[in-house]
């Protein structure tokens, strides 16, 4: 039954990355947090939101580029964290293992991409052919089962794989606990790596200014506490 709330919770969330609202809640930092407090843990929820949106920061889905659904591994990952973590005594066992799964299931998000364009591209053409014909009232129709239709495809993704992510975690479950201090260095390089990629966006010299100041900014306000 939680995978169920998980799965229509997390595809209403989804829905803002390019379907509708746009308000940003579909960001790893914003959605992890909300899935977080929705299943009783947002302090969690915003940690693992903070090392997603590392990774996801420069994948923006513009124009025709297909990329890794990052939206949809983060409420993977998530949902399974705050499952299988016992107290933090295995948070980073579980916490890579999540993440390697959430970008098997990214990919094949992207790829989901592909079939919605191909879907919209279909509802364009009944919605050319109403309108051409004077029937504006069927409009709107044809839009609200389009919502309806992405927003059923991502519940039915999100559901098969929160189904597999919990066959998985049976035998992840059995990675002893005394490991779990050698997968912290993998949590330590996932955030080398997401800090690498951010610091890429700040080639041009406009935000190297903006970086420096953020970075100042910081170093103050850390000697003031």
């Amino acid at each position: 039954m939680e995978n169920l709330y998980i799965g229509l919770f997390g595809s209403l969330l989804i829905l803002d990355t390019t379907v509708a609202f746009q308000f940003l809640i579909s960001q790893p930092l914003i959605a992890c947090t909300l899935l977080g407090w929705f299943l009783g843990d947002a302090q969690l929820g915003l940690q693992i939101g903070i090392y997603l949106q590392l990774l996801w920061l420069c994948s923006i889905p513009v124009g025709a580029a297909i990329i890794p659904e990052g939206n949809i591994a983060a409420i993977i990952i998530t949902a399974l964290v705050l499952k299988y973590n016992q107290n933090y005594e295995n948070f980073n066992s579980v916490l890579i293992c999540a993440l390697l799964f959430g970008i098997l299931v990214s990919y094949i998000g992207g790829e989901l991409v592909v079939f919605f364009r191909k879907s919209n591209q279909y509802f364009l053409n009944k919605i050319l052919s109403f309108a051409r014909g004077g029937n504006l009232n069927t409009l709107t129709l044809i839009n609200f089962l389009a919502l309806i239709f992405h927003y059923l495809l991502m519940f039915i993704l999100i559901f098969l794989a929160m189904y597999v992510g919990d066959l998985i975690f049976t035998y992840v479950l059995k990675i002893p606990l005394e490991w779990d201090r050698y997968f912290k260095y993998s949590v330590m390089a996932l955030v080398g790596i997401g800090a690498g990629l951010m610091l890429s966006m700040y080639k041009e010299r406009k935000n190297q200014f903006l970086l420096g100041m953020g970075l100042l900014s910081g170093c103050i306000f850390f000697l003031l506490r």
